[in-house]
């Protein structure tokens, strides 16, 4: 019996402790929590936005309420049980209302707000690396649900590569967001284009005889059977001194078009006085935008040490290409904006669905921004022309990939402003008036997460829905099946 009296006593004293108290100091300032999830504006079904109260207390005591729900939570770290986060996210604003107690005194800080808006796309898929410029042996592409926070392997290279024989995993990309068509690089042991085609699996070689390289950047054709791709031809410089600590410099680069159902390559564009890249296309399909970088050096042995040394001085400009995609006909490229005569760079070019907005990144100098901590998100207004940075969403830190979601409301992109060194996924909401919303990390189940994980996130795409095939369905594919070989045609006349 007085077992019974003492455990209903323990839960009464529990229940009460959950309460905001009464008694209380206030503090004129929002709580610093981590990550920083004061006055956002997140997706109405997004897992639930755990943090951590980044200063020290005796006790904690965190209330999040909305018109549809209320949760009490104790503690540093605040984890919201997923059912209560559904109920609090019908309504369209959350209040955050945190305590702390030291020395027997309570004190209540301003409340900040989550605000709820619209759904995002439920799946993304990025790469996991170590930031690291010696070595790729641990390299996977992951997916995970941003309504949980489920995440598992699409593919690790740990699954095939044997002792001395290493292999690379990059460029993972959907066609329409959607999983059935989908490809990505294996490369070195057991190399190729792994595709699914209709959810039939395919490994080809895109390097022939005519080309730099095999298939790199990907842009799948949202419309027809066809795949853009750059073919680059890459060198790294490691700097001992500058703050960007690693240079990675196109030695060559061209622009291909793969046909799938013909299975022939084609160029699209190959000038040797230009480094074209990183091709996108509009939401129609009848636009190829991609950057180039004009620069003529000599094709032999110093080749690279001349890159190298004026690395400094390449720039990259925005340039669009009009395609005809029944007949596979291209028009003149047409330069659509020059950064270069201003001395900064662009690059990664990404069109939003509504064909209205192109994001890409700014630096001043060089292709691959993502070791460029003056790399900046802008956007380019299609309809008007008009160029700008978008207020509040880049910090002092690299800001680099990004992609959007199917409906063109949300942004994912690649990051560094929390430590410099790591680069994590951050998500932000675009309104009806083409405004950005205050940037935040995708939630995880430990909010400690992103200060203990010690690898980088990077090309974040988005997905409709899971990949299907296993990942060991795919490494067994890898493992047993030799790339095939594309054969080029010739492009057709302008």
């Amino acid at each position: 019996m007085r077992k019974i009296a003492i455990s209903a006593l323990i839960l009464i004293l529990t229940a009460c402790s959950s309460k905001a108290p009464s008694a209380f100091t206030k503090v004129d300032k929002v709580p610093t929590v981590f990550p920083d999830y004061t006055n956002i504006t997140v997706p109405c079904n997004i897992a639930p936005m755990n943090f951590l109260i980044d200063q020290e207390a005796d006790r904690y005591l965190t209330v999040l309420e909305s018109e549809s729900g209320k949760v009490s939570i104790k503690g540093k770290k605040v984890c919201i049980p997923r059912s209560k986060w559904q109920a609090l996210t019908r309504s369209p604003q959350i209040t955050v209302s945190v305590y702390t107690r030291n020395k027997g005194q309570w004190s209540a800080y301003s409340p900040f707000s989550i605000n709820v808006s619209d759904e995002i796309d439920p799946f993304i898929s990025y790469r996991i690396i170590m930031p690291s410029v010696e070595c790729y042996e641990r390299l996977s592409i992951n997916e995970r649900d941003l309504t949980s926070f489920s995440e598992k392997v699409i593919y690790s290279n740990e699954m095939v590569q044997v002792t001395d024989k290493g292999q690379c995993i990059n460029c993972h990309h959907y066609r329409n967001y959607g999983t059935d068509n989908m490809q990505f690089h294996a490369r070195q042991y057991m190399g190729g284009t792994i595709m699914s085609v209709d959810g039939q699996l395919r490994k080809i070689n895109l390097k022939t005889d005519s080309t730099i390289s095999a298939g790199v950047y990907p842009a799948w054709h949202p419309t027809h059977d066809y795949i853009a791709y750059s073919t680059n031809k890459t060198h790294q410089s490691i700097h001992s001194i500058d703050p960007n600590r690693m240079e990675v410099a196109d030695e060559e680069s061209d622009l291909i078009l793969y046909d799938i159902r013909n299975n022939s390559v084609s160029v699209i564009e190959n000038d040797s006085a230009e480094f074209e890249c990183f091709p996108a296309w509009s939401p129609d399909g009848r636009m190829l935008y991609y950057v180039s970088a004009h620069y003529i050096a000599p094709f032999d042995s110093k080749r690279k040490e001349q890159i190298f040394l004026d690395s400094r001085e390449i720039r990259y400009d925005l340039y669009c290409k009009p395609f005809d995609p029944d007949t596979r006909t291209w028009g003149k490229p047409v330069l659509l904006f020059e950064p270069s005569e201003s001395e900064r760079s662009a690059t990664l070019p990404r069109v939003s669905p509504d064909g209205k907005l192109l994001m890409f990144s700014m630096a001043p100098y060089g292709v691959f921004h993502i070791w460029h901590r003056e790399s900046d998100l802008w956007v380019l207004n299609l309809e008007d022309g008009s160029i700008w940075k978008p207020e509040g969403l880049n910090s002092p830190e690299v800001e680099s990939y990004h992609s959007w979601s199917s409906d063109g409301k949300w942004v994912i992109f690649s990051t560094r402003r929390e430590d410099g060194a790591y680069t994590r996924l951050y998500l932000t909401h675009r309104d009806e008036n083409d405004r950005f919303s205050k940037p935040f990390a995708i939630p995880q189940k430990d909010p400690s997460f992103n200060r203990e994980f010690m690898y980088s996130f990077n090309i974040p795409e988005f997905m409709k829905e899971p990949v299907r095939v296993s990942a060991r369905v795919l490494a067994s594919f890898i493992r047993s099946t030799e790339a095939s070989p594309v054969p080029y045609s010739q492009k057709r006349e302008e």
